[in-house]
């Protein structure tokens, strides 16, 4: 097999559509008919050719492979509509696998008022999150659509929502070519600026991989009007690639590189595999408070860059490009590889390494479970009776099966390294962890030792190096620590000359990572990728320190735990269920294509969106942090009377960017505890809150439905998010007026009715076997409480101002009402509704 030949596969596969970005844009000539019809096919593959052109020198596009100068990345790019060898045939099978798998009728709702010849530049992406619907929701589908835009989120003020879609009314047709023209020169600046060299096709693919998805994540694959545009350029580009690679591998190493094999799509040629880091929550919090936050910073660092080594070390393993790495967020990555017996045994190897690598270094706390489920092209285009949802359904519960196996291989070959017991005369606790040491001087372990240092180091850095073990790097020092087989550095600045090879730079958080990537002196050119840090790793103070930042007397910190609800029902029948007006078998939705795409916006609203809004607020930026948010959940630690509105603000900005689509919610728990209180109990406590609120019921009056999940535990309180948002208005309220001191007897008075109420109902439930749950509900609301909360609040608005009457009068009415139009009444909320001013007053 050409390695290097399959790199150009895979180069070619991921361009082979490039030329729609570039005629959208008014970037390339009209051609001839006649001479397209003959050459290419379509005008949108002649428009490949010269948009490749205008990127990439001719050295670089004509490099001859397999002993022909036809054999080059710019034919097989721009000839797959026409296919004239059996590589150019590679590319458009693949083209056609992804396509079928992909693309679907469009439906009256898709249209976008434009149409004719313009249609192709005037029509935006169509966000997946929009159609998205679980069974038994009863939603009207919304066509949200994305503003034509870069998608990095460096982490500025006021830049991080204009990765969020938008109603299409709110972008109209003449601004989306507008936006086409400038993005396309931007593109293409990125890629070959005009003054210097550009970009190196072969050497810095991982750069073009990284610009690609930056610039055409946004741009609809087809804008064909019988086509519904909600598969984007990119990800339909980067999944032909990933087939094509995979394509000629299985067929090279098989021996049948021919027209008619390669044709043949009831063979298994592919492999969909999942790597899973398990145990990562016990992982990050099983930490003292000692040293806790540079270690609970470095804990969550490491996660996150060794399933980013892991996914690529896997795909290197067959000489693959990163365009087979389907996703890789959260210590999970996905990965399309060949399906050939000595690839099963090379994954299982690496496996076994990584596992025991990870056995030595951190006595099992973390492990790699994988799973693996061969696929052909008929099963991707739904032609051999299943679909990819059960497949994918298939897989999940084979990593399930796989942990209760753990170090299954280790127990055969090296017994003793898992069971044999040595006794230890001097043995010691670690401060941090409580993990036993050997060595009774030391306090610390050298795990907890290496996280804390890599931790600290992380506040002032702004790019990552990673090299291969015995990479030099004499004048930058030596690496803060090794992650399976590479070195890793940090670096506040790049440095102006670096030695080394084989060495990938990470610009951390970084929107320009490709203008370093062309001004670095190397003796090669060099490769500069964004990496995307789930936290706020600027943030550098210790826990004690960030419950001082607290307003006001009462010195606390926060902890808060949020994740989405039914994520694995949005992957399964969310898109199982598609919302479409004319196609009724929607299994055809769930695609590769639509998977990553989710997997990767939910990623980036984790990871960029919301560390950025916490930087653009001048206080939460001061009092809050990021410890860990990536995949689909978050940790923030912070002030206590902070976390609140960051809770909120976090839900309000999650369903404008999930198009408030009913089936995208949020669940989370808030705790309170001292600063110094050992964070693995806080967090465990955070994560009891998160259950409760996961556990809750609402009933939603004028729809007279039952609701679970979508809330938020406060002060050991469940409620929805639409009371907790009601409950934070009054208390906003409440606050004004306990703050005057003449009025601070108020909240005493209130106070003492929350207790009446709750000594009310703490008897009726007593009596719960003897009556009805709705009689002890209705019962409550005529209990003693009730009559002194009118005789209390009368008597204190007495000789009063109109407005503090008017206040009052307000106060009764939450009291007595209905929260937000649930059956919640708000005497409910009373206790949490005190116990909240309170503290923040004191």
């Amino acid at each position: 097999m050409d390695k290097e030949l399959l790199q150009a596969i895979s180069i070619a596969g991921l361009f082979h559509d490039i030329g729609k970005f570039a005629e959208r844009a008014d970037a390339v000539e009209l051609p001839d008919k006649d001479m397209v019809a003959q050459e290419y096919r379509y005008a949108h593959a002649y428009h490949t050719e010269l948009a490749l052109k205008s990127l990439f020198p001719a050295g670089q596009l004509e490099r001859e492979f397999a002993g022909s100068s036809e054999v080059n990345i710019l034919n097989m790019a721009s000839r797959h509509h026409k296919p004239r060898n059996i590589y150019e045939l590679i590319i458009s099978q693949a083209d056609r696998i992804a396509s079928g798998h992909e693309r679907s009728a469009g439906d009256e709702l898709s249209d976008y008022d434009t149409g004719g010849r313009e249609r192709k530049r005037q029509t935006p992406l169509i966000s997946i999150l929009s159609r998205i619907k679980l069974f038994g929701e009863q939603v009207k589908p919304e066509d949200w659509r994305y503003k034509i835009n870069h998608a990095s989120v460096s982490g500025s003020a006021g830049d991080f929502t204009s990765f969020f879609p938008v109603p299409k009314e709110h972008y109209p047709y003449n601004q989306v070519e507008e936006d086409y023209v400038q993005h396309w020169h931007h593109f293409r600046q990125a890629v070959q600026p005009d003054s210097g060299n550009g970009l190196d096709l072969f050497v810095q693919f991982p750069v073009i991989l990284c610009l690609c998805r930056d610039f055409q994540w946004c741009l609809p694959a087809s804008t064909r009007k019988e086509e519904l545009p909600d598969v984007s350029l990119f990800d339909h580009q980067k999944v032909t690639a990933a087939l094509a690679g995979c394509i000629y591998w299985y067929h090279a190493r098989c021996g049948n590189l021919n027209e008619r094999d390669i044709m043949d799509h009831s063979v298994p040629k592919f492999l969909l595999y999942c790597g899973d880091i398990s145990g990562i929550q016990k992982f990050i919090y099983k930490i003292s408070s000692k040293g806790a936050y540079r270690t609970l910073k470095g804990k969550s660092f490491y996660i996150q860059i060794l399933a980013e080594i892991l996914a690529n070390e896997f795909v290197d393993r067959f000489s693959l490009t990163q365009t087979n790495i389907l996703y890789a967020s959260g210590g999970k990555f996905y990965l399309l590889l060949p399906n050939l017996p000595d690839t099963i045994q090379t994954l299982e190897d690496v496996q076994h390494e990584v596992n025991m690598e990870l056995l030595k270094q951190y006595n099992g706390a973390l492990y790699l479970r994988t799973g693996y489920e061969t696929l052909s092209a008929d099963d991707l285009t739904r032609k051999s009776g299943t679909t990819l949802y059960r497949i994918w359904d298939r897989l999940t519960r084979g990593l399930v099966y796989q942990d209760r196996q753990r170090y299954n291989k280790a127990a055969t070959d090296d017994y003793d390294l898992l069971f044999a017991v040595r006794p230890q005369a001097n043995l010691n606790a670690c401060e941090v962890c409580r993990q036993t040491m050997k060595d009774k001087r030391e306090t610390i372990c050298a795990a907890c030792k290496e996280m804390a240092k890599l931790g600290s180091q992380l506040g002032a850095a702004n790019w990552i190096v990673l090299g291969s073990n015995g990479a030099d790097l004499p004048e930058q020092g030596k690496p803060v620590m090794e992650v399976y087989g590479k070195q890793l550095w940090l670096f506040e600045k790049m440095p102006e000359k670096i030695n080394g090879e084989n060495l990938l730079f990470m610009g951390i958080n970084s929107a320009d990572y490709h203008k370093t990537a062309l001004s670095v002196q190397h003796r090669t050119p060099v490769n500069c990728v964004p990496f995307t840090i789930g936290s706020s790793h600027r943030f550098d103070t210790d826990f004690d320190n960030i419950a001082q930042r607290s307003a006001g007397n009462f010195k606390r910190l926060g902890i808060l735990r949020m994740d989405v609800d039914n994520l694995g029902r949005i992957f399964s029948e969310g898109l199982e269920n598609y919302q479409h007006e004319l196609i009724q078998n929607t299994t055809r939705f769930h695609s590769l294509g639509r998977i990553t795409t989710m997997s990767w916006q939910l990623g980036q609203f984790f990871g960029a969106v919301l560390p950025a809004m916490l930087n653009a607020n001048p206080d939460w930026c001061e009092r809050v942090t990021v410890v860990y948010s990536g995949g689909d959940d978050l940790f923030l630690l912070g002030a206590w009377d902070a976390l609140p509105d960051v809770a909120l603000e976090i839900r309000r900005l999650f369903s404008r960017f999930s198009c408030h689509n009913a089936a995208f919610t949020l669940s989370g728990g808030m705790v309170i505890s001292g600063g110094t209180f050992p964070v693995y109990k806080s967090a465990e406590m955070a994560g009891e809150a998160e259950a409760k609120a996961k556990s809750h019921t609402t009933i939603l009056l004028q729809a007279r439905e039952k609701r679970q999940k979508n809330a938020f535990t406060f002060f050991d309180q469940p409620m929805h998010w639409k009371q907790f948002s009601a409950l934070a208005d009054m208390q906003i309220k409440l606050m004004a007026l306990i703050s005057q001191k003449e009025h601070y007897p108020l909240l005493q008075r209130l106070r003492a009715i929350a207790l009446s109420w709750q000594e009310s109902a703490r008897k009726l439930k007593q009596s719960k076997g003897e009556m009805p749950l709705e009689e002890i509900r209705n019962r409550l609301q005529a209990e003693k409480w009730r009559w002194r909360m009118v005789y209390t609040l009368s008597r204190y608005s007495d000789a009063k101002s109109e407005e503090i009457k008017n206040d009052i009068e307000s106060i009764k009415e939450f009291i007595t009402g209905n929260v937000a139009g649930t059956e919640k009444t708000g005497i409910e909320l009373l206790g949490v509704l005190t116990r909240w001013s309170e503290l923040k007053l004191r």
